[in-house]
């Protein structure tokens, strides 16, 4: 539907934005249901499936008879859905453990997914070292030129989307840098930047077969401790491009010294990685410690895995740490809910591999709830996945590239 001062050809382009996502969420979809959902003509819907047809984003099939009979007779109708090879996207992560790279179709069906060691502190090695792995997958999986949408990059910090600017980072020489426009240069395509736990709220919007609601909490647990919010299916990222960043909400004052912020008491002084690996190595004792400490600090996440292991083994040292950090999250995750109120909060993290921390969470959280929200706030735990900032990255490039850029 035209709204008033809208030009023609720009109320054709938001109709097309419109029919395109409603195909992309709810495909296979009919005509009619399309025109039904959005308010729009058949003939409006049929315009513009035919445009999306010829060019080949969109395909069209019956639905591999799951109709009820017309008592009428006559053919079937036939559905639309998006066309998956229509378009291929990489996705990035510069995680802190590790960077990670995947190339998708436009469904997130993972192509090609690699591994690498975290990236250079150094901006410009930085910036030639991803030119360098993206160009390698690209080459090596020939991707059709025609059919490349861009690349989606993904790191912790305030990350100004719009811009492709690295508002700040725990990488200080990064702050201030261009690095969208500056891997848009060396790569000679789109590049999109995004804070690395947004970019999760936007893989599951995106990518998941299992519906969720327009509006929801994501619950990130790593180093560094996030929340982002998916609000009627946009990501919000706060005046600052800092909203999420719940690690920095301090929870126990006059606590230990956080060397992120360097405020005592937040979370992430905690119940972070970090703080898990500081507090359990100051507990431990004999062959566990020894143990521990023979691990390099390269290796902080085969530590972490090594003090989970420990965990489900009742080991009562390590068991204690694990009680109190969850109890913090718990705590923290309760107010953020409280405050919100969103109808889901997902929730990942290498911690809630181990089933206690799972129903130690879940028990703190509703402990601390108010009102409805014990009751209709559902809590789900993602699956742990290296990858997830990655794919999320690739999500944000089929939403921006292929849905908005209609």
């Amino acid at each position: 539907m035209q709204k008033k001062g809208v030009s023609l050809p720009e109320a054709r382009r938001q109709n097309r934005v419109q029919i395109k996502e409603l195909i992309y969420k709810k495909g296979p979809i009919t005509r009619t249901e399309v025109a039904r959902r959005l308010g729009l003509t058949l003939p409006t819907i049929t315009t513009s499936a035919q445009e999306m047809l010829a060019e080949g984003s969109l395909l069209e099939r019956e639905n591999d008879g799951k109709d009820e009979p017309n008592p009428r007779g006559g053919r079937k109708p036939l559905y639309l859905d998006v066309n998956p090879s229509a378009g291929y996207v990489i996705g990035l992560e510069l995680g802190p453990y590790r960077t990670t790279l995947c190339l998708t179709d436009l469904r997130g069906n993972t192509i090609h997914k690699r591994l690498f060691a975290p990236v250079s502190r150094d901006y410009d090695e930085m910036v030639a070292t991803v030119t360098r792995q993206v160009s390698d997958l690209l080459q090596k999986e020939d991707v059709p030129q025609d059919k490349f949408l861009g690349v989606g990059v993904s790191l912790p910090g305030f990350i100004e989307s719009e811009k492709g600017v690295i508002r700040s980072s725990m990488r200080t020489g990064w702050n201030g840098k261009a690095l969208g426009p500056d891997l848009q240069k060396s790569l000679g395509c789109p590049v999109l930047l995004e804070n690395n736990v947004r970019v999760r709220a936007i893989g599951v919007e995106m990518f998941s077969s299992v519906p969720r609601p327009d509006t929801f909490a994501y619950y990130f647990v790593s180093k560094g401790i996030a929340c982002s919010l998916m609000i009627q299916n946009d990501i919000f990222s706060g005046k600052t491009a800092g909203a999420g960043e719940v690690g920095h909400m301090v929870v126990q004052p006059y606590g230990p010294v956080c060397e992120t912020c360097h405020n005592r008491g937040c979370l992430e002084a905690l119940a972070g990685e970090n703080a898990i690996l500081r507090q359990c190595a100051s507990v431990m004792e004999n062959v566990s410690a020894e143990t521990l400490k023979s691990l390099s600090d390269d290796e902080e996440d085969a530590k972490l895995e090594y003090l989970l292991k420990l965990q489900r083994e009742n080991n009562p040292l390590v068991s204690a740490v694990m009680d109190n950090v969850v109890f913090h999250l718990g705590l923290a995750l309760a107010n953020i809910i409280n405050f919100i109120s969103p109808r889901l909060v997902l929730v990942e993290g290498h911690l809630m591999r181990n089933e206690q921390n799972r129903e130690r969470l879940l028990k703190v959280t509703h402990q601390n709830l108010f009102g409805l929200n014990e009751t209709e706030v559902d809590i789900e735990f993602m699956p742990f996945d290296q990858f997830s900032g990655a794919n999320g990255s690739a999500a944000l490039v089929v939403k921006k590239k292929f849905i908005h850029n209609a």
